[in-house]
C-alpha cells in the first residue's frame, strides 16, 4: 500500500485538530437547545453589599463635621474636604487609610479597636455611627475600601493587578481591562479564587453561557484571583500563532518522507 494517502491523512488529522471551534470562542451563547443542557446559575441576591471586609484590607474613613478641629481628630492626615478628593486619585490613599489588622480590628483614634472583619462597608458605617454619636453632635461618615484590585493570570492579553473603580466588576469588565483573552484561553473554565473568612473558595464561571449573566458568579470582588487555563492546541503551538512557518514545516515533512520511503 502506497505511504502517500496515508501521510496526507495524518497531515489533515494534524491540520483538523488544530483548529479551535467558533463555538469554543464566543461569549453570551444560549445554550438553551442544547440535549441534556441545565441552567447552573441563580440569580444574584445581592450584589452593591456582597463584598465582606478582610485582614489586610485598608479602610478610607472620613468624619465630615462643621467642626474642622474635631474632624483632625479623626481623620488621619487631618482629614479635610482635600483628603477626600485624594482616594479618586489613588497613590496616597493608604497613607489616609485606616489597617484592618491580623485579628479584624482597626484602630480609631479616641475609640480604640472596633472589629469589622466579616463586615460589609454599610454595617461598618453603621457601627462607627452608633458609637461616634457618644462623642459628636453633627457628623456623616464616609466609608470606602481604598485602592480595592483584583488579579487577572492565564490566558489574557495583560495579565497583572487591576485597579477596580468601585467594589465589583463584571467578568466582562474584567476581562475588558486585561485586553480580553487571547484564542487559547478555556472561556467555559474560568477559574475565580476568592479569600474569605472561612479560607479561600474557588469557584468556576463559564463565559459562553449567557446564563451567567446577573447570576453570583457573574460579579468580582477585591482581592479576587482570575485564572485562564489554556487550551490544549497551545501545547501543539496552534492557534493564535498558526501561520505560514508551519505549513511549510508541514510540507517540508512530507518532502522529506516522500524522499526517504519508496
Amino acid at each position: 500500500m502506497s505511504t502517500k494517502p496515508i501521510i496526507l491523512i495524518g497531515i489533515a488529522i494534524l491540520f483538523l485538530s488544530s483548529c479551535i471551534p467558533q463555538k469554543r470562542l464566543l461569549y453570551m451563547q444560549d445554550k438553551s437547545a442544547d440535549k441534556g443542557y441545565v441552567n447552573p446559575y441563580s440569580g444574584a441576591t445581592a450584589v452593591t453589599e456582597a463584598y465582606k471586609v478582610l485582614p489586610k484590607d485598608y479602610l478610607f474613613i472620613r468624619v465630615i463635621t462643621p467642626n474642622e478641629k474635631i474632624a483632625s481628630l479623626y481623620n488621619l492626615n487631618g482629614g479635610g474636604m482635600n483628603s477626600m478628593n485624594s482616594i479618586s486619585s489613588g497613590g496616597s490613599a493608604r497613607y489616609m487609610s485606616y489597617l484592618v489588622n491580623d485579628e479584624g480590628n482597626i484602630d480609631f483614634p479616641y475609640v480604640g479597636e472596633i472589629e469589622v472583619k466579616g463586615l460589609t462597608l454599610a454595617e461598618i458605617k453603621e457601627k462607627l455611627t452608633s458609637i461616634l454619636k457618644n462623642h459628636i453632635d453633627i457628623f456623616t461618615l464616609l466609608v470606602q475600601l481604598s485602592d480595592p484590585s483584583f488579579t487577572i493570570l492565564g490566558e489574557v492579553k495583560k495579565p497583572g493587578q487591576y485597579s477596580m473603580s468601585r467594589d465589583q466588576l463584571t467578568l466582562y469588565e474584567a476581562f475588558a481591562l486585561a485586553g480580553d483573552m487571547t484564542v487559547y484561553g478555556k472561556r467555559n473554565q474560568i477559574k475565580i479564587i476568592r479569600p474569605g473568612l472561612d479560607g479561600t473558595q474557588t469557584v468556576v464561571a463559564d463565559l459562553t453561557d449567557i446564563n451567567i449573566i446577573d447570576s453570583e458568579l457573574y460579579y468580582i470582588y477585591p482581592n479576587d484571583l482570575i485564572y485562564i487555563e489554556p487550551m490544549r492546541v497551545k501545547q501543539m503551538g496552534f492557534g493564535e500563532t498558526f501561520s505560514l512557518s508551519f505549513v511549510t514545516s508541514i510540507i517540508s515533512f512530507y518532502l522529506l518522507i516522500r524522499t526517504l520511503i519508496p
